[in-house]
């Protein structure tokens, strides 16, 4: 530190905060130029090849393929043999940027993040005017991106981890029961609860007539289009004949304009006796709790689209950053008797059960 107060250490920190912030912009557009141009497809044999071979192999330009691929070796996300001249894919990079069926694959971060950038014109006059922008205005990506990002885990976790620890519920879905779930996006968690318990009956609600309509393609191709169903509904406008044993929303009571009166929907909408499982990303309602890795990728989502999105109709804004305390206010404003978290682990999740 300098004699007039001035940190030098702390600034040279910031510096190079700021290049590697900058270099993570940079990579993560040419990441998504491998998923979209399927670059990544074409090296998850696992096979070295040389810049030329992979203009051969995939018909593109073989200068923007070397330089493409010998950034993404210097993080890691490709390696490189000197003596072959030639770029190749570990097990563990396949996993994570092409294998769609895998835990840890993340393709859907790449096409999420640029889905958002696309729109910092009408997010910045947001910041001037106020309002925000909506969802239908991100385009077809941001549906996919989504998906993407969370359909792995979803169809590991929902029907086989958190439905069993709620008592008697799995029982009450293996004998037959009515699911639904709202804001449910390309529909895997409801799809992997219609594949687990074939008895039950599932509806899913959502807004956004592209994701419904993956939704149904998915079900037609897993065969459960016969006992799962899709429609265009807010959570909001639930009929109040306390239908459903079990209702799900998982991370996008945030994302809407109106969380409680939706919360007041999904309650009219359950079963005196009915489970009410509702997800948020692992945070606290304290900003400084939540400094590190994790803040900075739920802020930045949020300031760049589940806020505006909510915002967009004059919403309350609510955001992706949302704490056990905020879920519990909002679950007493909604009327709900209990707000629990569930006794469950996940890296981003935290589950939640409420009752009537």
């Amino acid at each position: 530190m300098t004699a007039s107060g001035f940190n030098t250490e702390a600034a040279a920190r910031l510096v190079a905060q700021s290049s590697a912030d900058f270099a993570g912009a940079m990579v993560n557009a040419l990441l998504y130029i491998g998923d979209r141009l399927a670059i990544f497809d074409m090296l998850s044999d696992g096979v070295p090849r040389t810049a030329a071979r992979m203009a051969d192999d995939t018909g593109l330009n073989e200068r923007y393929l070397r330089e493409w691929a010998s950034t993404l070796v210097a993080p890691g996300y490709l390696n490189y043999d000197p003596g072959a001249r030639a770029y190749l894919m570990t097990p563990e990079q396949i996993a994570v940027l092409a294998d769609r069926e895998s835990p840890f694959y993340f393709g859907g971060g790449f096409l999420y993040a640029q889905a958002c950038v696309r729109q910092l014109p009408a997010l910045m006059d947001a910041f001037r005017q106020g309002g925000g922008v909506s969802f239908a205005d991100f385009g077809p990506e941001i549906s996919e991106a989504i998906e993407k990002l969370f359909a792995n885990g979803y169809r590991e976790a929902v029907a086989k981890q958190w439905i069993p620890v709620v008592p008697g519920l799995a029982e009450r879905l293996r004998m037959g029961a009515r699911v639904a779930e709202v804001g449910c996006g390309g529909g895997y968690p409801l799809i992997s609860v219609a594949r687990t318990y074939p008895a039950s009956l599932c509806m899913g609600y959502d807004l956004d007539p592209r994701s419904l309509e993956r939704a149904r393609t998915t079900a037609k191709a897993l065969g459960v289009d016969d006992r799962v169903t899709f429609d265009l509904r807010a959570a909001e406008d639930l009929s109040d004949d306390n239908q459903f044993e079990l209702v799900m929303a998982f991370n996008c009571i945030h994302d809407m304009a109106q969380p409680v009166a939706a919360l007041r929907g999904i309650r009219r909408a359950l079963r005196s006796d009915g489970a009410f499982l509702w997800s948020e990303a692992r945070a606290s309602d304290q900003l400084e709790e939540n400094v590190g890795p994790m803040g900075r990728a739920l802020y930045a989502a949020s300031v760049m689209h589940c806020m505006t999105v909510s915002l967009a109709f004059g919403g309350m804004g609510l955001g992706a950053v949302v704490g056990e305390q905020t879920v519990r206010q909002l679950a007493r404003e909604a009327g709900f008797a209990s707000c629990e978290p569930l006794p469950v682990e996940h890296p981003y999740h935290r589950v939640y059960l409420l009752t009537k």
